[in-house]
């Protein structure tokens, strides 16, 4: 006979959660038995009973619903699951907080008036928090990324000037990998190692390019040859060396694009345009440009 397969342990903290909604239902509705038996007064303490099993069921059923969501997000590879186990937590403890004190017969519509007249007073104050708040839960949402992905972000807000290159638009971004998706901020590491606190407002207003879901990303290596130099000598000189290269070559998808950009007085530049995966983009620019630099001196000491 074959092994069964345990079952996740999401799923068992789920059927906790069940239960335990189910027993603090039942001690509450059954209270005043309960405390009968053990002649216990139920005019003096049944509301307390009945305010304590709500609270310690309570906890015991928002910890597994808040347990179940962190396994699950666990075993899924683009699901950020800890800032949604943090306000499913957060949920469940104004539940909590509000079946209590209905308990104790306090006015919950006068208090719920004034909740939300103070709501608006701190909405006001603090606009920017609750709009990088909500900007979090629409991400997690949306899921534009997630915890590893490799992304570039351009946004009107952290404005770039770019350095002078000729006939080439520089995009005025931040690249880098997601560390976490917070409730108030995205924490990015910078491909120099710098981490950068994003508030989830400006993340979700900008423009995303995630390249773990691209299939390519193209490399760009610019080299300048003087006026004497030959081109095409130096394009069969760059892609011979490149054929030399074998792990180059199967890094790059296809051959690589060389074409002129401009001309000057003294010298003309060159593009060299490549594609390749993700995870090998650092290895692909780095080699291709040694070849490029390579070739380059090699056409220029013919072209003298």
């Amino acid at each position: 006979m074959g092994s069964t397969s345990a079952m996740p342990r999401y799923r068992i903290y789920a059927s906790e959660a069940v239960a335990s909604i189910a027993v603090g239902v039942a001690l509450v509705v059954f209270s005043d038995q309960i405390l009968a038996a053990f002649g216990i007064s139920q005019a003096a303490y049944g509301q307390v009973f009945a305010a304590a099993i709500t609270i310690v069921f309570g906890y015991l059923t928002t910890w597994s619903l808040a347990s179940s969501i962190l396994d699950y997000g666990a075993r899924k590879p683009r699901m950020d699951e800890k800032p949604l186990s943090k306000i499913i937590s957060l949920m469940g403890y104004i539940v909590i907080l509000f079946l209590v004190l209905s308990l104790f017969h306090v006015n919950l519509t006068g208090l719920l008036i004034g909740a939300g007249f103070l709501g608006i007073v701190i909405g006001l104050a603090a606009q920017s928090t609750l709009g990088n708040l909500f900007s979090g839960v629409s991400m997690m949402a949306a899921k534009p990324f997630a915890n590893g992905d490799r992304v570039t972000f351009s946004t009107w807000q952290y404005g770039m000037l770019p350095p002078s290159y000729a006939h080439r638009t520089i995009l005025p971004g931040y690249s880098g990998t997601i560390d976490e998706i917070g409730l108030i901020y995205t924490r990015m590491r910078l491909d120099d190692g710098t981490v950068l606190y994003v508030p989830n407002g400006i993340m979700n207003q900008a423009v995303i390019m995630n390249y773990e879901v691209s299939d390519v990303i193209e490399i760009n290596v610019r080299v300048e040859l003087p006026q004497g130099a030959d081109f095409g000598a130096f394009k069969r000189g760059l892609l011979a060396e490149i054929g030399k290269h074998k792990r180059l070559g199967s890094a790059m998808k296809g051959r690589p694009d060389v074409i002129i950009t401009d001309i000057n007085i003294s010298n003309y530049g060159i593009d060299i345009k490549a594609r390749s995966t993700v995870e090998n983009e650092r290895y692909v620019k780095a080699e291709l440009s040694k070849v490029a630099l390579h070739a380059a001196g090699a056409s220029s000491k013919k072209g003298s």
